[in-house]
């Protein structure tokens, strides 16, 4: 999903997205000063493009899985380890989509018609039932802010 404006001043909506997380700027502790200021669960802080722009729903579930951390849990009680984890999760998982050309779930293609590959790795995300790569356990599915979450109840213990 995504959000296309046409605007008079580009200023005006960029300057109330938080701060992108493949760019230099984005640290650990930025990343530990936005999400201990919401008593939220860390998947919803995480796709709130005001808190940290450019994480989309899959990559979410995905970056939280490699960190080990369950989507409900509340994003103001992470660990600075925990942080560090997400932190490097978040990086990697994003930097994979981007080699991998995005994720082509449902309908989505590039502009010139071909798929993305990204989807291919996924581990937990659209994944609902499967087992899971690390420990077999059943990956399950919940709501959070009316998106769908993937993550293994083992892995991700909350």
């Amino acid at each position: 999903m995504g959000v296309i404006w046409l605007v008079e001043d580009a200023e005006a909506v960029v300057g109330k997205l938080g701060p992108e997380p493949l760019s230099e700027s984005f640290t650990p502790h930025v990343m530990a000063r936005r999400l201990s200021r919401h008593h939220i669960p860390v998947k919803a802080a995480l796709i709130d493009q005001s808190i940290i722009a450019g994480i989309g729903n899959m990559y979410a579930d995905e970056a939280l899985f490699a960190a080990g951390i369950h989507p409900l849990r509340k994003a103001d009680t992470l660990s600075v380890k925990e942080i560090q984890k997400l932190y490097r999760s978040i990086r990697e998982v994003l930097s994979s989509a981007i080699a991998s050309k995005g994720a082509s779930v449902d309908t989505y293609v590039r502009p010139e018609g071909q798929l993305g590959r990204a989807q291919l790795d996924f581990r937990v995300a659209h994944r609902e039932g499967q087992s899971c790569p690390l420990c077999s356990t059943r990956i399950k599915r919940i709501v959070v802010r009316n998106r769908g979450s993937y993550f293994c109840p083992n892995c991700q213990a909350l």
